[in-house]
């Protein structure tokens, strides 16, 4: 297993103008003074408010053309002038070549610039910033035998990210509009309807398996992760288990589940392979 020397986690507010890094300089040139991080290989991982990704159709251009082409096909739903868009793009084989989908993913160009200016300024060498379900195909990719469809669902207030991974390949993204503010007296009907669609989708018209497995990202609070995890994992007909970063690697020094719950995406982030 790999080995974490450090993981800590730092509070930072994001209250500042657009191109204006000062604030985040300022806590990552602390971070990095506090572990003598100098010169050190750097992995970012962005926050979902500042990326999007989607499922289009194929544009009609040879597979070396896709990034360029599916600009235009992306240009509703971004609120930034095309020409400041980057994009990325990935698929399983099989959904390219039978179902004739990808996945994009979009961002503003300045803006990740911005980023790697300021890991740059504060003495680190970046190496890829990333998006956070690439951090989560990393961590539960360790998770499943050869053959093996995993999943992970991340409940937030407002929504649930589902990502389905299969031979380390991403296979299905969602964001479902449905997250802990919805879920009243225990009642996760309206959840649970969403992921069964979502399963369904995928299955019927994606072709992909179900998940063999499915585990869910850790809390703070350690009985709400218990009680969700049992009664979607109860409605479901499936076993759901708190995602638990020491099975997946190991730590100089013991974690608390409250750095757990807040450091598991830079942890999928740190197990990149370049």
């Amino acid at each position: 297993n790999p080995e974490i020397t450090v993981c800590a986690f730092q509070p930072y507010q994001n209250t500042e103008q657009s191109g204006n890094n000062n604030q985040l300089k300022e806590n990552l040139e602390k971070i990095v003074s506090q572990y003598n991080l100098k010169k050190t290989l750097c992995n970012w991982v962005l926050h979902p408010d500042y990326y999007r990704i989607t499922l289009i159709n194929i544009p009609n251009v040879p597979q070396s053309e896709y990034k360029k082409a599916v600009r235009w096909q992306i240009k509703d739903i971004v609120d930034y002038p095309l020409e400041d868009v980057a994009v990325d793009i990935f698929y399983p084989d099989e959904l390219e070549k039978v179902l004739k989908k990808i996945y994009v993913v979009v961002a503003k160009a300045s803006f990740l610039q911005n980023i790697v200016n300021t890991i740059q300024d504060c003495d680190l060498y970046p190496m890829a910033v990333d998006v956070r379900e690439f951090a989560i195909r990393n961590l539960i990719s360790n998770l499943a035998t050869q053959n093996e469809t995993v999943g992970l669902l991340n409940i937030v207030d407002e929504s649930c990210l589902m990502v389905l991974v299969k031979q380390n390949n991403i296979r299905f993204v969602r964001r479902i509009p449905v997250g802990l503010k919805n879920i009243k007296n225990n009642d996760y009907n309206e959840l649970i309807a969403e992921l069964q669609r979502s399963f369904n989708y995928c299955q019927t018209e994606l072709k992909q398996e179900a998940p063999v497995k499915l585990f869910m990202a850790p809390k703070i609070d350690i009985d709400l992760n218990k009680n969700m995890a049992q009664n979607i994992g109860k409605s479901l007909n499936k076993e759901i288990s708190i995602l638990d970063l020491q099975k997946i690697m190991s730590f100089k020094t013991t974690i608390t589940q409250q750095i757990e719950s807040s450091c598991w995406i830079a942890a999928g982030g740190a197990l990149r392979k370049a």
